[in-house]
């Protein structure tokens, strides 16, 4: 992953996008770069788990600073009850998404992020259409998540795609070993 301008140009050949390519655009809004939004692959998770491991935003406690490699590893080994998507610009992850299949008419998204960089042209909402139509097809009718408290913008963008506050949880912890 490069620190620089997240420059994701039209490739040649997108029209003919592989099998696991969900989105390319939404019908109302068109990203200002182009970007595709597909399936994690095994060599996605590096930069995933780079992503994840500098921002400190991703840490729930002390010790739990994001994913281990290896859950990344498992999660897209198992998509039958996993989603873990990716935002490609040119073949460089940009953002990604983990949703957990919870039974067969819950889900529930973990984990959403767009590098800085390639925020506010539009990508988040290609991310969460993708999701939102994967669930679809699979034919699950709830979704949800956790929003920090103190993290107003974030609650304010998933409420702007549907999403409603119904509750107040506090985040527990215990740690087996």
């Amino acid at each position: 992953m490069t620190n620089g301008p997240a420059s994701c140009k039209e490739k040649p050949g997108l029209e003919t996008r592989p099998a696991n390519t969900f989105i390319t655009s939404l019908p109302n809004r068109t990203p200002t770069m182009p970007a595709i939004v597909r399936n994690a692959t095994p060599t996605d998770t590096g930069a995933i788990f780079r992503m994840g491991s500098e921002e400190e935003v991703f840490g729930v406690s002390p010790r739990i600073r994001f994913y281990e490699r290896q859950e990344l590893d498992e999660w897209v080994a198992s998509p039958q009850d996993n989603l873990l998507l990716v935002l490609d610009c040119e073949g460089e992850v940009r953002g990604f998404l983990f949703c957990k299949l919870m039974s067969s008419h819950w889900a529930y998204l973990d984990n959403f992020y767009v590098h800085p960089a390639a925020r506010g042209h539009g990508y988040g909402k290609l991310l969460i259409q993708a999701l939102l139509d994967l669930l679809r097809e699979r034919k699950i009718a709830y979704l949800s998540t956790l929003v920090a408290e103190h993290d107003p913008y974030l609650s304010r963008y998933f409420e702007s795609g549907g999403l409603a506050v119904e509750k107040t949880y506090w985040w527990l912890e215990r740690f087996v070993e």
